[in-house]
């Protein structure tokens, strides 16, 4: 069976870029279909931290050059998208503190702030005493922290699913269905849709590839490397501040010497996170990983030790050989593009890689350079 109607394009992924290029294409006027095989931000963009941050992955100058400007969008997002659907995702801007405990430490925090100041980012250095009256949830002798400004902190379930409402309003549609391949097209490198498991063929005119981790199964599909696989990252959630509590957290804070983050939510649960397992799809979470970040964030701050546990979630990342994501059209195909990879990242570079999407998609030019991030490095 094939669908009555053909959109200019068809996404296949309704995670947070899936639904944010769906959106910035339909605000354009493009008609778009977004098929997902289970629910909107079912998988990794429904439970992430949430931390737009350019520095849990890896430090490429590639990508760190792609940050301010996704930043910046989204803080548009931020006033745009409840304004079309009425959804408030918890973008906020809140201080986050990298704290070291040891002078070795501060020495390795000092060369990173120097770095960042290279690249125009600017982060200050802080006393212990100052950060105490910053928050009184570093209980630690630290000896100092860096304070970044730069690094807010939403939620990336609501912003997935305002993305995909807004782009609704805007003509997009949802189609629920598993992928399985392309359709070939009349001429020579030329994709005419995809097929479903039931066997219905969706037509389209251009097709997007944004399934996260499940994108690497689309080498076959397009017939060329895609070195794609996943990592599972776990999140331990905080039960709310009492009266005898204290105040609730106001800032994000890590310390150097440990892995993990605790990271200030403003609609959510402090969480906690985040492992890095390479387990393959499974995507369960675990006792061990419980008791490794309550410890990695009691090196921190005896509240997360003495705090009740309201939750725990695992997800399954997209990683790549050399840490960028794939961005951009399928080599061999005139009409068929990609967009994963990012790792932990992919919120934070959610809102540019729409855009370079939408333009790329739309007019045959991204308004940003994403030419680092081409699929032809996969098979070269």
């Amino acid at each position: 069976m094939t669908n009555s109607s053909s959109p200019d394009v068809l996404i296949v992924g309704g995670g947070v870029i899936g639904c944010l290029t769906a959106y910035e294409l339909a605000k354009g006027g493009a008609s778009v279909t977004l098929v997902e095989a289970d629910a909107i931000a079912s998988g990794a963009s429904g439970t992430s931290g949430g931390w737009l941050t350019p520095y849990s992955h890896t430090y490429d100058p590639a990508m760190l050059a792609l940050s301010p400007a996704s930043l910046e969008l989204h803080r548009g997002l931020a006033t745009a998208l409840p304004e079309e659907t009425g959804i408030d995702h918890g973008f906020e801007d809140a201080p986050f503190l990298r704290c070291a405990l040891y002078e070795t430490g501060a020495l390795e925090l000092r060369d990173w702030q120097a770095l960042r100041a290279s690249e125009g980012v600017a982060m200050e250095w802080i006393s212990p005493e100052d950060v105490r009256q910053i928050t009184p949830w570093v209980t630690a002798d630290i000896v100092g922290a860096l304070r970044s400004d730069s690094e807010p902190t939403l939620d990336s379930y609501r912003l997935t699913v305002s993305a995909m409402q807004a782009a609704e309003k805007h003509g997009a549609k949802v189609v629920s269905g598993r992928v399985t391949g392309l359709v070939q097209g009349d001429a020579d490198g030329t994709a005419s849709g995809v097929t479903l498991e039931d066997g219905t063929t969706l037509t389209a005119g251009k097709v997007m590839l944004s399934m996260g981790p499940w994108t690497g199964a689309t080498a076959e599909w397009i017939g060329s490397s895609l070195p794609i696989t996943p990592q599972r990252g776990q999140l331990v959630y905080l039960d709310p501040s009492t009266a005898d509590d204290g105040p609730e957290l106001n800032v994000g804070l890590s310390v150097i010497e440990v892995q993990g983050s605790i990271i200030k939510k403003r609609l959510t649960d402090t969480a906690v996170g985040a492992t890095k397992e390479a387990v393959g799809f499974d995507r369960s979470t675990t006792s061990e990983a419980r008791e490794l970040l309550l410890s990695q964030g009691a090196a921190i701050s005896d509240r997360v030790a003495t705090a009740g546990i309201s939750g725990q979630t695992a997800c399954l990342r997209p990683i790549t050989p050399d840490g960028r994501p794939y961005v951009g059209a399928a080599p061999l195909w005139d009409n068929v593009f990609v967009a994963a990879g990012h790792a932990s990242e992919g919120i934070h570079y959610s809102a540019v890689t729409a855009v370079a999407m939408a333009g790329l998609i739309a007019n045959g030019q991204s308004p940003v350079d994403i030419s680092s991030l081409n699929l032809e490095r996969a098979v070269s």
